[in-house]
């Protein structure tokens, strides 16, 4: 009896044993595949990478060229920073005073610290302050846009060409989210830009007229709303749709989501904050591969092949099959060198396009200099 009575006990605790490890397993898979599961992004394109790595996590669409809006000031900002630094005195000019939408209201021959112009350019999206720094930079806007596709080179873009400082549609005015990605680490990697980009609230003084000032506040929502955001740009016009380059740290995990053409200003952030989600989610690594159709809305800036190339029409598929996601292993490699329901400014939600001809149009409202297409 007693020797029965053992066989069943030891038989019991072993089945017990073989539960307990079996519920344990599904615990721990169920709680994986929450953490893997792909994010659902409205946005037609975007992507997700570790700041530190560069490897990529998510990604749509990611090598499709479109308007960056005023994401292209991440570019203007890191080069004046590595220029001329936060203590430079810039002069305004007439026509960057004319510039719209330029929030500080600035008049011609008034005189501001770099460092002033950058917080409003990266805080509010100021693009009258853009041109003040190309023009303070580089002497024009023309020469300032040669620095940064030289720049935009030297970090490994590929798809990216700049013809102004502060993201107003032109022709010649394209980057993809990849690109824009890399451009955001590798000016996240440096200290000034840091700073200046997780601000929510500043002062704009004044060099000269002394003692004028501005309250400045950053058009990025997710900074002091969601855990670990500290920078980087939005950008809004009628061409690009919502954009948002985000950053947040948690830890020893920096990641960057870069999101182009949301359809509203809202769901940019929404976008950004499942890709961050996810990213923590999975400890910045891993990769996920989703793919959207392409069709006419969604067609490449330019409409070319290739600079000078005649324009070619995006094709509509016959079908449009739900987007694909595809998990594929980590990628560690790292690059070379190397982000308000309201909108990112006024200029980005009423922009129009800038003329190409020798001189704009007196109804464009946007007082810009003629664009080259890349390698003219």
């Amino acid at each position: 009896m007693g020797i029965k009575f053992n066989n069943w006990r030891e038989n019991s605790l072993a089945a017990f044993g073989r539960m307990f490890v079996l519920s344990l397993a599904a615990c721990i898979l169920f709680a994986c595949g929450v953490q893997a599961a792909a994010p659902s992004v409205l946005a037609e394109s975007a992507i997700l990478i570790n700041a530190r790595t560069g490897a990529v996590i998510f990604e749509k669409n990611a090598d499709i060229r479109r308007a960056p809006a005023s994401m292209t000031k991440m570019m203007t900002c890191i080069l004046c920073l590595e220029t001329k630094g936060l203590n430079a005195e810039f002069k305004v000019t007439q026509a960057a005073a004319a510039t719209e939408d330029s929030y500080l209201e600035m008049k011609g021959g008034e005189r501001l610290l770099s460092g002033e112009l950058l917080q409003e350019m990266m805080m509010e999206s100021d693009n009258g302050a853009a041109v003040v720094v190309a023009q303070n930079v580089s002497g024009s806007v023309l020469k300032f846009a040669d620095l940064m596709n030289e720049k935009a080179k030297e970090i490994g873009c590929r798809k990216t060409h700049f013809s102004n400082p502060n993201g107003l549609t032109a022709k010649w005015h394209y980057s993809t989210a990849r690109d824009m990605s890399k451009i955001a680490a590798y000016c996240m990697k440096n200290p000034d830009f840091r700073n200046l980009v997780s601000k929510k609230n500043a002062v704009i003084h004044w060099a000269s007229p002394a003692g004028r000032t501005y309250k400045s506040e950053t058009t990025n929502e997710l900074l002091g709303r969601y855990s670990g955001a500290n920078g980087i740009k939005t950008g809004w016009t009628n061409a690009a749709r919502g954009c948002v380059a985000a950053s947040a740290k948690r830890g020893d995990v920096e990641l960057i989501a870069v999101v182009m053409k949301s359809k509203d200003h809202d769901t940019r952030f929404s976008d950004a904050r499942k890709l961050l989600d996810y990213g923590f989610s999975v400890g910045g690594e891993g990769k996920i591969v989703a793919e959207d159709p392409v069709t006419v809305k969604s067609k490449r800036l330019p409409d070319v092949s290739r600079p000078g190339a005649s324009p070619k029409r995006a094709t509509v598929p016959a079908a449009s099959p739900a987007p694909k996601a595809v998990a594929t292993p980590a990628v560690t490699s790292a690059p070379k060198t190397t982000g308000t329901p309201a909108v990112s400014s006024a200029s980005e939600a009423n922009a129009r396009p800038v003329a190409t001809a020798a001189t704009a149009s007196k109804n464009t409202g946007i007082r810009m200099p003629v664009v080259r297409r890349p390698g003219a």
